[in-house]
């Protein structure tokens, strides 16, 4: 089973309902909002669920930016693997030509399982 370990988690306010492990991109100052294309810049994986109910109470996320995180996967990854991310924030094995923002340190076998992954925020292109 996954776990996390941060080096640094922010806070930031949200703009639209986010999902628990995935990753966010900024909307704004101080704001995030869930990642919509695999180019999309990431700000980090979001470590809470936020609905657009909670938003408007006020409710905002902690987001790690830095240090390994758990992270939802689109399908399997193999430990060492560099990380992309695919259009719905969950993260994927990295192609040529895409971004890399991290490294598999803990495995999955299967689609929606949770990976570790050490961040390398914000990224660099797959040779």
């Amino acid at each position: 089973m996954a776990t996390g370990n941060y080096v640094m988690d922010k806070g930031y306010n949200v703009a639209a309902a986010i999902t628990k492990f995935r990753g966010v991109k900024f909307s704004a100052e101080e704001t995030v909002t869930p990642v919509t294309a695999a180019t999309d810049q990431i700000a980090g994986v979001t470590q809470v669920s936020v609905s657009a109910g909670e938003i408007t109470k006020g409710k905002g996320a902690s987001v790690r930016v830095m240090g390994a995180t758990e992270w939802e996967c689109s399908a399997a990854i193999a430990v060492g693997a560099l990380v992309a991310m695919a259009t719905d924030g969950r993260c994927k094995t990295a192609a040529a030509g895409e971004r890399v923002v991290g490294m598999c340190v803990e495995p999955t076998a299967n689609a929606n399982e949770r990976a570790r992954v050490q961040l390398v925020i914000p990224g660099f292109l797959h040779p």
